[in-house]
This record gives structure tokens, sequence and C-alpha cells, in this order.
């Protein structure tokens, strides 16, 4: 918790104050993890460079060398997905400080009727825009922050692996990303199964998603699970949770503030259950970083697109399409030896 209560607004100048979070589940056991300057006068680095120290605390060598370990482009759509969760990330006043600032973006008219549902509201936050960052000035530099801190222990995993002659690629490691603050306001409202990132060819760099809830009173009662198929949940102590709850075979994430959540864009299959909702404490809000793949084309499964066995499995597809790829390249193999003996053919 905090030392002392972060009860100054933003917008209300004041004096230079240090406060002090401790992350007691992280399992670096290091006591003092987050240093949040909140004044005004203050610059932004500040706050950036605390949240980064946070969350790179939590998110450990380990947890990354699990993740890294079920990367869609060297397992496959067949192995199970890790699913990271790290709680306690922040602390739960910086969780309702930020959940205040994200209530004062939608106050401030810059949220939008969000494509993929009609149920969401969202917008990318970011510090560019005078308006947005007037109103929400630590918001606007936690996915940058949180880029940064799991990019580079996503990265040292990588490249000790690729030492070792596994084809993997990296994730920008400068901060770079793209982003969603998205609130679903409606009774019943949820997010249909889908897998984020989806595009062959590298047309979509998303490669990693990073998921920060903003619900620092979220209770059971209220629903708005994160549902994924063909995935185990990975504690922020190393540890595996529970055998799936409910007959889908799917894990189940609670949206709880402070929370943050890690998986592979490409990989896991998700949707987000119907929302309980009775008043506006009870709206569902989350900031989604997205990591982008160093070299998208050069990512197998950001080259392939949606792997055709979750597909099958989840999304309809038939049986044919496991042998697509398969007849593909025979078909272009056959043509080139075709080409090459009618070269061949015509210089006799």
């Amino acid at each position: 918790p905090l030392s002392t209560p972060l009860s100054t607004p933003l917008s209300t100048p004041t004096s230079s104050r240090l406060y002090c979070i401790c992350s007691p589940t992280c399992s670096t056991k290091i006591s003092m993890v987050f240093v949040l300057l909140v004044a005004l006068q203050l610059p932004l680095a500040n706050f950036a460079s605390a949240a980064e120290a946070a969350v790179a605390s939590c998110f450990t060598p380990r947890l990354a060398q699990t993740l890294v370990a079920c990367n869609p482009s060297v397992v496959g759509g067949w192995r199970k997905q890790s699913v990271v969760v790290l709680d306690n990330v922040l602390g739960r006043e910086a969780c309702e400080r930020l959940r205040s600032e994200a209530e004062a973006i939608r106050s401030r008219g810059l949220l939008e009727r969000a494509e993929s549902s009609g149920d969401v509201m969202a917008t990318q936050v970011t510090p560019d825009d005078d308006s947005m960052r007037r109103a929400a000035t630590t918001l606007t530099a936690l996915p940058r922050a949180i880029a940064r801190a799991v990019g580079r222990r996503i990265n040292d995993e990588v490249r000790g692996r690729q030492a070792s002659g596994e084809a993997m690629s990296c994730l920008v490691e400068d901060g770079a990303h793209t982003n969603k603050l998205a609130v679903v306001e409606t009774d019943g409202g949820a997010y249909l199964k889908h897998v984020d990132s989806i595009l062959a060819g590298g047309m979509d760099p998303r490669k990693l998603t990073a998921i920060y809830y903003l619900n620092p009173n979220w209770s059971e009662a209220q629903g708005g699970h994160l549902r994924a198929w063909d995935a185990v949940v990975v504690c922020g102590d190393g540890g595996e949770a529970g055998p799936p709850a409910g007959g889908d075979g799917a894990v189940r994430v609670a949206p709880r503030g402070d929370r943050l959540v890690l998986f592979w864009s490409d990989g896991l299959v998700h949707d987000v259950e119907p929302l309980r909702i009775a008043s506006e404490a009870d709206h569902r809000w989350a900031l989604t970083t997205w990591h982008l793949a160093a070299d998208p084309a050069a990512d197998r499964s950001l080259a392939q697109g949606l792997d055709p066995w979750l597909d099958v499995r989840h999304f309809g597809a038939p049986l044919t399409s496991l042998t697509a790829p398969a007849r593909r390249l025979a078909t272009r193999s056959l043509a080139d030896a075709c080409g090459r003996a009618l070269q061949v053919m015509t210089r006799r």
C-alpha cells in the first residue's frame, strides 16, 4: 500500500511529495518497488521510470522464460499458451488515481465507440494530445513504461534462445507500442471470442498483449472475466492456477484492479464474459498495451496469420484448411520446378 494517501488531485498544484508502494506478491520479494511522483511541476519522466521499475520488478526473468517458451512462432497452435498474471503492480492508491484519470478522459468526450464491440467505448492514450495529457497525466505515461519493462525482459530471454539456434524475433524495445483504453458501460456487455493479431504477411505487428485493469473495487458478482482457451494461468509467484472452472475448458482471469495480464497477441484465443452493471462504479476499465515485433514479416506466426489449428478448433474452419498451407507450398514447388524445366528446354 502507499505510505501516504494520494488525496491531492493532479489538477491542483502541490509541493513535491514522494510515495512508496510495496508489492508483496512480486516474486523478487523487493519490499519497495515503486516511487510515484505526482506533483504537476515534476517531469512526467519520473512517473514513467517509476512505473517501469515496478513492472520489471514483478515481471521476473523466470516469468519471461515461461512466456517465451510458448511463443506461437516456435510452438505453433497446438501447444497451450501461458497467461501471466501479476497482482499489486502499482498499489491500490495508484490504481484508484489511474481510474479517476480514465474517467476524466471520458468526461472530456475523448472516447469513441469501439469497432470491435458495440458494448465498448475506447481511445488510444497518448501524452502528445494536450487535452488528454491534462486529463490524465500519469495514465498517458503508463503504456510506454509497460512496453519498455516487458520488452526488455522478453528480449533478454529471446536473445539467449537465439544464441542457442532458435529462430525467434525480438520485440521493439524502445517503448514503441500501440494501446487502447477501453470501458464496458453496458449491462451484459462482453467481447466475443478472438485472437488479437491474425493478419498474415506481418501486416499486424502486435506480438505481445499486456492488460492493466483499472477496477479497484471490482467484485466477483460483476463478472467480466477474461476467458482463455487452450491456456494455463501462471501467477506472479511462478506457480500455476488450478484447473479451469466450468465445462467449457477455459481458464478465467478476474479483471481486478492493479492486475497486469500478459499473453501472446498471435496465440491466445480469448473473450470477455458478460458484465453485470448496476451503476457507473461497475464499469469495467482496462488499459491494453500491445508490444510490437521488431520485424513482423520475419516472425513466423505473424507472417502466417491465424494458426489453422486455432481456426479449426475455435472458429469453425473446415478440417481441410489444415492442409491448405501444405497444398500451397506443394503447388509453388511444382510451379518452380516446371518453370526451371521449361527454361532448360528453351535454352536447348
